[in-house]
């Protein structure tokens, strides 16, 4: 019983790094070769649950900050971090769904010829976007730097329906609706689908993997078609420029 207890306390979630992505739900996209999160929380929610929605959730990780987590240049198949422990989760549950709240915030990294209009190229320069508008960048290859970005489009309705921002990052806060991100909300709730469940049994603990991947994480979003956003917004529109797309999200369990 003593060993079952000390195998419960060391139960770690790892984040690792796998080489696919997403493709983002606005403008273009390129990959990332600086792409820093941080985690807030992470919940195992039960079979009732849904893209929508995390029901009867259980925080395997609810530490606050976990500092930041550069899952892009992290190799793949190398934990980046280990974050969570399983001994808060009801034996016998059936956990189907998993969220997890991170910051909107990104530190990232990255450009090129697809970031633009015409063929002219956009690179991240520092210059850093806000809850409530998108970043600008360079046309000058070497001008790349990491960059403050915010996750989504602010304003945004129709992004995928799995998340949404948040007003805080412990469970309290006031939640967008699914796939929208609302103007100044510094926080995301991303939930994803545990293929095959997960229930905890005495004795027998799992170990589980978050894999991203950011061949496509860092997104750059200008509908003027006249005009290059870049260095500029056009139009004075602030959604226009440098946003974080979403990573590519796989759980495995072992």
């Amino acid at each position: 019983m003593k060993l079952f207890k000390i195998i419960n306390l060391i139960f770690f979630f790892s984040i690792f790094l796998i080489p696919e992505a997403l493709t983002a739900e606005y403008g273009a996209t390129t990959s990332a070769s600086t792409y820093k999160i941080n985690i807030f929380r992470i919940e195992l929610c039960d079979s009732t649950s849904s893209a929508t929605a995390c029901n009867n959730s259980v925080a395997i990780y609810d530490g606050g900050d976990s500092g930041a987590i550069d899952i892009a240049s992290t190799t793949a198949g190398v934990a980046a971090a280990s974050l969570g422990n399983l001994n808060k989760a009801t034996i016998g549950t059936k956990y189907t769904w998993m969220q997890v709240t991170m910051a909107r915030k990104i530190t990232i990294a990255g450009g090129g010829s697809a970031l633009s209009t015409g063929a002219q190229a956009c690179y991240t320069d520092g210059t850093a976007g806000t809850a409530a508008q998108s970043a600008l960048g360079s046309t000058t290859a070497g001008d790349e730097a990491d960059t403050v970005v915010y996750m989504g489009i602010a304003g945004s309705t129709n992004a995928s329906s799995n998340v949404n921002s948040t007003t805080a990052g412990d469970g309290t806060g006031t939640d967008a609706d699914t796939g929208a991100f609302d103007s100044g909300d510094e926080y995301i709730e991303w939930r994803g689908e545990i293929t095959g469940g997960l229930i905890v049994q005495g004795g027998r603990i799992p170990s589980a993997k978050i894999a991203f991947g950011t061949s496509a994480a860092l997104g750059f979003y200008n509908p003027d078609t006249d005009n290059n956003a870049c260095a500029a917004r056009a139009g004075g529109v602030v959604t226009n420029g440098f946003y974080a797309a979403e990573p590519d999200v796989t759980i495995t369990l072992y």
